[in-house]
């Protein structure tokens, strides 16, 4: 495939994006969702909730920093991308738009991998909104509680920028997906509920089986080693490691959807 085709099947992607109300519904879902992870995270950190222990690092420290700058931005958002990702492919079965995408460019790994460009650069966006929002609430929140905004300590750039990678990576994941489960509801469902529910519950039962060297390997935990440039006290993969394991997941999603969608009928 050409440059020229690659980049009409980029712009045409970008069209479809920008030519609904969900993309900047979704937006509005993650920075509603990230200024509340910021705000609590910023509230209650360093707080002891009784019994002299305090159960979360002060807001001096580059821990708690890193955790209403980063963490908060990236659980704020990156569902909200893993989401525009899925609808991104599913939507093309929902409304019947893949025949024709088909037909015209009859390589469906070239249709697939503009996908992938163009829902990277709207997770690029996601991320950065994001980390904006996180970064506004959560240094306000920070202000009132009479502690320095604190952007000079260990790892909290890092972790900043690293952030709004991992929020793009998992759009897509959210795109593989997508091209792995056609249905657009039951494949957001799924995604959410595995997110959610089944992967807590699965490192929960690896590390209580001594198998914690495997639930480094799951999404969520790959998710944290990557927004972990500088040490955090847990056993966690090296952030570059995260990041690759993170990208392995969505192109293992996409690689066996274009695999299935190979096999079976689009219409």
């Amino acid at each position: 495939m050409s440059q020229s085709s690659v980049a009409t099947l980029v712009r045409s992607e970008f069209k479809k994006i920008s030519s609904t109300r969900l993309w900047w519904g979704l937006l509005l879902g993650a920075v509603v969702w990230t200024v509340l992870w910021a705000v609590l995270s910023a509230v209650f950190a360093g707080v002891d909730p009784g019994g002299g222990q305090q159960t979360s690092p002060p807001l001096d420290t580059p821990e708690a920093i890193r955790g209403v700058y980063a963490a908060a931005a990236f659980t704020g958002a990156y569902i909200f991308a893993l989401i525009l990702g899925i609808a991104g492919m599913t939507g093309e079965y929902r409304y019947q738009t893949i025949t024709p995408t088909f037909l015209v460019h009859p390589k469906r790994t070239g249709v697939v991998g503009a996908k992938m460009i163009a829902h990277l650069v709207m997770g690029v966006v996601f991320g950065v909104v994001g980390v904006l929002t996180a970064v506004v609430s959560g240094g306000a929140t920070i202000l009132i509680r009479g502690f320095e905004l604190g952007f000079g300590l260990d790892g909290v750039w890092a972790s900043i920028g690293l952030t709004v990678v991992a929020v793009a990576i998992w759009t897509l994941v959210g795109i593989g997906i997508g091209t792995l489960i056609r249905n657009q509801i039951a494949a957001i469902l799924i995604a959410v509920f595995i997110t959610f529910l089944i992967e807590p519950l699965l490192t929960f039962a690896l590390n209580a089986a001594d198998l914690g060297e495997v639930a480094k390997f799951l999404p969520t935990s790959a998710s944290t080693a990557l927004l972990s440039p500088a040490d955090v006290g847990f056993d966690y993969l090296v952030w570059w490691q995260g990041g690759i394991v993170l990208l392995g997941y969505a192109l293992l999603f996409a690689g066996l959807g274009m695999l299935l969608s190979l096999r079976r009928d689009v219409s």
